[in-house]
């Protein structure tokens, strides 16, 4: 993926192009092919320290000057607080995203090439440079550090920051903070204590968020070159890392070719989400998660449960899978899987219906694909069984299952579904009652769970959730069928239907166990494909409807007030084009049409977060990305509808005989 100069050197076109690198910790680094941080999330290396808590920014970035026959040119390029803006992206060439994020700049016929990656499993980033020059010039870098919290901003100039010089090394640390060591192969560092004042955040600016920011810079480097040469920079909480650059160069590239080669295809879209994939995939404390998205995501249990199939089984990582089902098992509160874990250390929330669903679900992917009973049977099925009698008699925040077999679930200020938008104490979507797509998944869990007991030989179980489960399949469509409509309702709260077009009623459609007639699936089918169906994903409010948002942006109150309310977002894609393959039944015709509604999304891998695919989309044309540039679930659920619906490699179940419930 390469950017030429009329992209990377144009302020507007290439600031609105990131790229991101990760180390399989959660920590990362990030900017735009323009070479200016447009968010308070943008840098080189964003960290938590090893001695634990959230993550902050450390470095934001390095600052270039060549200097060839006393002209000295001023590689910077960074928007300051009153509009100005330093300009040296002009002098970019090419952007390079593959291997490695890498800029090109041309000053007159010398050429300075940057490149860039982080140590996978530390907080290390490092930057190789290859000067190509044929007379003497000199070079300037100046780093730019900080130590905040990756959520906010530094705006005081007067923090004390501690530094300690050797050679070419420089160690700084701010008071109580982890040091941060900045080393260089090559050149004399020269104390300073300055700092750049008022770097202004152009995204968080129109997000209505705190815009503007001071580094402190320490000093800078001075290299003296005859005719070019290669030398590289290191920025690290793990001390001196240079030297060995070239060595963890090479290791970082073959371990992502090994990742890459899991899924064994030559498609370039599947094979580009393998590579996007792996940027979520964290391990901490010997223990794989997945992070719900960059740059401000923490671990999520809804988005786990729905990434794991995509990103673990599709691409055959089953010993992570499994890690991730067993350190999740250890979670579950009262039936509940948890809503978020903080990277900061904090306690989970649990404010969550669908997360321990989406659990069983992950659970019965894994079987499909691993059939590792012995694990099931021992670690997980008394916490399946847990969770589903937490649901039958009740357990936090409303969450229980009514008279009727569904579940009703809600209570006032929270916010329990994925359609989770809360501002202050508005809760946007609050959804409460019998949610389709709750009882969608509750149907699912207790006929998986059905067959799973029946498996053991749990036969008391097998029979308790039989039954529950035909009680559910029976009033499913009563309860949520809209006669003047042809489709489902999204929620039932006390008898009284809300009959807005949502895409929630999908889920009916996907999940492995039908609950609709043949009819119905088609007529559901149709009413989102007209009206929710977009590009790059499922809106989530009809055009029609009297709340429905066009687009998403403005601030705080009003992005919250759009997300759910006309919204597109690309996860809901992978559903969508299973349920469409399975009610055409999986003809060739169908197969066709689910490869074009995929293709968009190869088109948006240059766009916005670089080889990723971006949590929602403006329910308008042209359906401008926004939100997270590089969301996991969005990327997960294209790899496996791909995959499976496209490729149609579809695991074969060896585990349990897949007969229907009655017989």
């Amino acid at each position: 993926m390469r950017f030429g100069p009329n992209l990377a050197g144009d302020w507007e076109k290439g600031a609105e192009k990131e790229w991101l690198l990760t180390n399989g910790l959660g920590d990362y680094a990030g900017g735009t092919i323009a070479g200016t941080n447009t968010r308070r999330y943008h840098g080189l290396l964003i960290a938590s320290p090893p001695t634990g808590g959230g993550r902050n920014l450390f470095v934001s970035k390095v600052q270039e000057e060549l200097t060839v026959e006393g002209k000295t040119y001023y590689l910077a390029a960074n928007e300051l607080a009153d509009g100005y803006r330093q300009n040296g992206n002009i002098h970019l060439v090419e952007f390079i995203l593959e291997p490695i994020p890498t800029f090109v700049y041309r000053l007159e016929d010398i050429y300075l090439i940057k490149e860039l990656f982080m140590v996978h499993g530390e907080a290390t980033t490092l930057i190789r440079y290859k000067l190509e020059a044929n007379r003497p010039c000199s070079l300037r870098i100046y780093p730019l550090v900080n130590d905040r919290s990756h959520h906010s901003v530094n705006n005081s100039p007067s923090w004390p920051f501690d530094k300690k010089i050797e050679k070419t090394c420089v160690h700084v640390n701010s008071p109580d903070g982890p040091t941060v060591t900045l080393e260089a192969t090559t050149g004399v560092f020269q104390e300073m204590y300055a700092w750049f004042h008022n770097m202004c955040y152009p995204h968080e600016k129109e997000r209505g968020e705190e815009h503007l920011e001071h580094h402190f810079i320490p000093g800078f480097w001075e290299m003296e070159f005859e005719s070019g040469g290669e030398f590289a920079l290191s920025a690290s909480l793990h001390g001196p890392r240079v030297e060995q650059y070239n060595q963890l160069y090479e290791k970082e590239i073959n371990r992502r070719k090994e990742f890459t080669a899991r899924v064994r295809t030559q498609k370039p879209l599947c094979r580009e989400l393998a590579r996007a994939g792996d940027k979520f995939i964290v391990k901490k404390n010997g223990e794989t998660g997945i992070i719900a998205g960059y740059p401000w995501f923490d671990e999520w249990g809804r988005d786990t449960f729905i990434s794991l199939p995509g990103l673990l089984l599709v691409t055959g990582m089953y010993e992570e899978a499994r890690q991730v089902l067993a350190k999740y098992a250890r979670y579950e509160q009262n039936g509940l899987m948890p809503n978020f874990i903080p990277d900061d250390g904090g306690e989970p929330q649990y404010n969550t219906v669908d997360a321990s669903l989406w659990y069983i679900q992950a659970v019965k992917s894994y079987l499909d694909y691993t059939g590792d009973m012995s694990f099931i049977k021992k670690e997980i099925y008394p916490i399946l069984k847990k969770i589903i009698q937490s649901y039958r008699v009740g357990t936090d925040y409303g969450i229980v299952m009514d008279a009727d077999g569904l579940i009703t679930a809600g209570e006032k200020g929270v916010q329990l579904t994925w359609m989770d938008a809360k501002v202050g104490e508005w809760v946007v979507t609050p959804r409460h009652g019998k949610a389709v797509e709750i009882n969608a998944l509750w149907y699912n869990a207790l006929y998986f769970m059905t067959l799973l007991a029946g498996c053991i030989g749990d036969q008391d179980a097998r029979k308790l959730y039989g039954e529950l489960a035909l009680r559910v399949q029976e009033k499913f469509p009563t309860t949520f069928w809209c006669v003047r409509h042809d489709y489902l309702a999204d929620v039932v709260f006390r008898g009284e239907r809300d009959e807005r077009l949502r895409p929630n009623q999908i889920f009916a459609l996907s999940l492995p166990y039908r609950l609709l007639s043949t009819r119905q699936e088609k007529q559901v089918l149709n009413a989102v494909g007209r009206h929710l169906y977009t590009p790059f994903g499922l809106r989530t409010l009809a055009p029609y409807e009297t709340d429905y948002r066009p687009g998403y942006f403005g601030d705080r109150l009003s992005r919250d007030g759009a997300y759910h309310q006309g919204t597109a977002w690309a996860w809901l894609i992978g559903p969508y084009v299973s349920a469409y393959r399975r009610v055409h039944n999986y003809s060739r015709p169908s197969r066709k049409v689910a490869t074009r509604m995929l293709s968009p999304f190869f088109h948006h891998l240059f766009d916005f977060g670089l080889a990723s695919i971006a949590e929602i989309y403006d329910g308008e044309h042209p359906h401008t990305p926004r939100g997270c540039p590089y969301q996991a679930w969005s990327v997960a659920e294209l790899l496996r509808v791909y995959v499976q619906e496209v490729l149609e490699k579809r695991p074969k179940p060896q585990w349990v005989c897949e007969t229907n419930i009655q017989s």
